[in-house]
Order: C-alpha cells, then structure tokens, then sequence
C-alpha cells in the first residue's frame, strides 16, 4: 500500500508537471477561477514583478476572498514594497549567518534527542517533521518550546484556512479558535518582553521603528504568525519529501553515504523534485501580459513552482532524481522581492537531520506507513514512517 501512496505521489507531480508544460504552458482554469503559470520563464515573471503581480489578495483580488481574515495575508509574504522593504530588513535581522549558526547546537541537539533510542522504524512526522522546526523557531523568538502541540495545531488550522477551504464550517470554527488562542499566547509573551527585554527576536521587533513609528501589535502577530507557519510546514515538507526520495532512489541514498557532502545538493534537487509548495497565488494589479496571453485586473495567477522546475529547457532531464545535480535554479523558494526570508535556516535544520539519518538507518530505506493529503497545488505528507536497518 505504501509503495502505491509513494507512485501517487511522484506520478501526481510528474503528470501535472508534464500537462502544464503543454503549449504555452500558460493558461486559464475555470474550475479555480485563476490563470495557472507553468513555464519556467513565465513562472519567474510572476513571482518577480511584484508591480503587475502582487502578494496582497485583500488589496488586488478582484473576488471575494473568504480568507480574508487570516493574519497571513497581512504578513510579509502578502504584502508588496515599499511596506514589505521596511520590514523585511527589519525581520532580516533574525536570519543573519550569525544568528544562524548560533542556532545551530540547539538543531543538532534536538535532531540528536530526537532520535535517540530509535530502531528500525522512525515516525518521520512525529519525530523530527513537528518538533525540530517548531522548536527552532521557538529558539529564535524566544517563545515556549514545551508549548510545541499547541503551535502545531495552531498552524494546521490557519495553514488551512484558505481559498474554498475557508468556507468549510469545521475549517471556519478551527481556524478562530486558533487564531484567537495563537493571538492571545502572542499578546503574553509581547507584554512579557516589553517588562524584561531578552535581547531576542521579538525585543527587536517591539522597539523597532521602520519609517519613524512602531510597529502596531497586529502587524508583530502577522509577522509571528507567518514565521511559526512557515518555518513549520516548509521544514517538516522538505524532510518528508528528503526521506521519499531517497527511499525511492537507493543509488542516490548509497551515493550520498559514499559523498555525504553531497547532501546539500541533494536536498536542493529535493527542491527541485517534490517542491514544499506546488505554486503560490499572485493577484494582477492592472491589465497584464504572460506569454502572450492578457490578463485581466484582479485576477489571481498561481505559479505553479512543481512545473517551473521540471521545464525541459532549463533542467536537463528533469524526469530524473540527480542529488549532485548542478546548476539547480529551481523556484521553490520564490523569487524576488519575496524570496524566502528563512532560506539558509531550512537547509540548515534539513542537512542536520540528513546527515543523522544516513547514520541511524545505514541500510536501504523505505517507506512504511504513509497518509497524504491532497492540496489545490500538491500533496502534503501527514504521517510518514521511515523504515530502515
């Protein structure tokens, strides 16, 4: 059954990829109401001109956006310069290469704690998917570490709000809960550092003043909340999608036992192959051109990354898993203005875990128990066991 999960996955990404490369690769789907962007050029067009292709669905959407109400869409990967630029060099502070390798020990002791007494089988999800990011974004702002279930189940239930999910009643009900409790948490820990500053993350938010005010409390929640998110589930993706691969490709796996320093490229190929994200939303701002086709104000293009990085005429054989593949311009991390902020954090906390797996599970790999989810533009692994010698 598993191995069956594993093909659905692969073949989904390998079929949408090689359906939307057709033509033009650029075209309108009525089912979603939005003009799906598949080319690798195309794609970088959306995703880096911000002035005809924005971030910002409350401003630009042309429809109602159920959604609206989610602190995401007022966070810094919805909202365009000049705003954005003031507060990402604000925010950028955090993911110095200082500020990264001072985290580093803390990864390699959670990943390490982690594993420890496994044998045989690992809950990939369970054991390093949910606590390594959670507790190293709680590291990074100074927040609770033991509160790790709440911040999981508070970013499942914002994460899903969007689109036609947020009209789902349950999703509705789950996602105020949430909102209202991750809110509430956040308001504590704000009025806690404002009485004793801790020199952190959040120290630096609460005082800072990018164009001469604070920063208002909902903007310092938008900003919390986008980074709990996405340092969750872009993280517990990616490893997910690392053991998937590499279970599926044993030559790969044996190679990079021989090379383990072959291990960045390998997950930059994972990048490339089975993206964290499918595609991302982008709202026309004006009348637009893409590929020759117009595009109407207000209307929501999705760039679809998964297709980008399996464009034949920029990726060599793009059907095929190279872990030393060079060069990887792959888009699975944006492009822009909007490139992800906590890039080199990722890789980081991803390599760290890698490289202790390839050491725990010295023998072939494969994938025991597995249950997905099927999204608008991917697949999300939910649970996931590693099964190996």
């Amino acid at each position: 059954m598993s191995d069956d999960v594993v093909e659905e996955i692969f073949g989904w990404y390998r079929e949408t990829a090689r359906d939307g490369l057709a033509g033009d690769g650029v075209r309108f789907a009525e089912p979603v109401g939005a003009w799906v962007v598949h080319g690798y050029a195309e794609v970088k067009q959306v995703l880096t001109d911000y002035a005809a292709f924005s971030s910002d669905e409350r401003r630009h959407s042309a429809r109602p956006v159920p959604h609206r109400d989610n602190p995401v869409l007022g966070s810094l990967s919805a909202i365009d310069p000049p705003r954005h630029h003031l507060l990402r060099r604000l925010v950028s502070r955090a993911f110095t290469p200082r500020a990264i390798q001072a985290l580093l020990p803390s990864i390699t002791d959670t990943v390490r704690t982690q594993l420890a007494g496994v044998r045989g089988e690992l809950d990939v999800i369970g054991r390093l998917g949910y606590p390594l990011p959670v507790r190293t974004i709680a590291t990074l702002l100074g927040v609770e570490a033991d509160r790790q279930p709440d911040f999981v189940r508070w970013s499942e239930a914002i994460t899903s709000f969007a689109g036609s999910f947020a009209e789902d009643p349950v999703r509705q009900d789950a996602f105020r809960a949430a909102h209202a409790e991750l809110a509430a948490y956040l308001r504590e820990v704000f009025a806690e550092h404002r009485a004793r500053p801790r020199g952190d993350v959040i120290d630096t938010l609460l005082a800072a003043e990018p164009d001469g005010g604070r920063l208002s409390d909902e903007e310092l929640l938008d900003f919390c909340t986008l980074l709990l998110i996405n340092g969750h589930e872009t993280t517990k993706t990616l490893l997910a999608n690392v053991v998937l691969c590499l279970a599926a490709h044993p030559d790969a796996l044996a190679r990079l036992r021989a090379e383990p320093e072959l291990v960045p490229h390998a997950i930059e190929e994972v990048l490339r192959f089975l993206p964290p994200a499918g595609g991302t939303d982008r709202f026309t701002t004006g009348p637009a051109r893409i590929a020759g086709h117009t595009v109407e104000p207000g209307r929501r293009v999705i760039a679809m990354m998964l297709s980008a990085n399996r464009d034949p005429r920029v990726f060599a054989e793009p059907e095929e898993f190279r872990p030393d593949r060079t060069p990887n311009e792959h888009l699975s991390f944006g492009h822009g203005v909007h490139f992800c902020l906590g890039v080199h954090l990722v890789r980081h906390e991803v390599a760290i875990a890698v490289h202790a797996l390839l050491r725990r599970f010295p023998g072939p790999w494969s994938v025991g128990r597995i249950a997905i989810e099927r999204t608008p533009v991917g697949i999300d692994v939910l649970d996931l066991t590693l099964a190996g010698s």
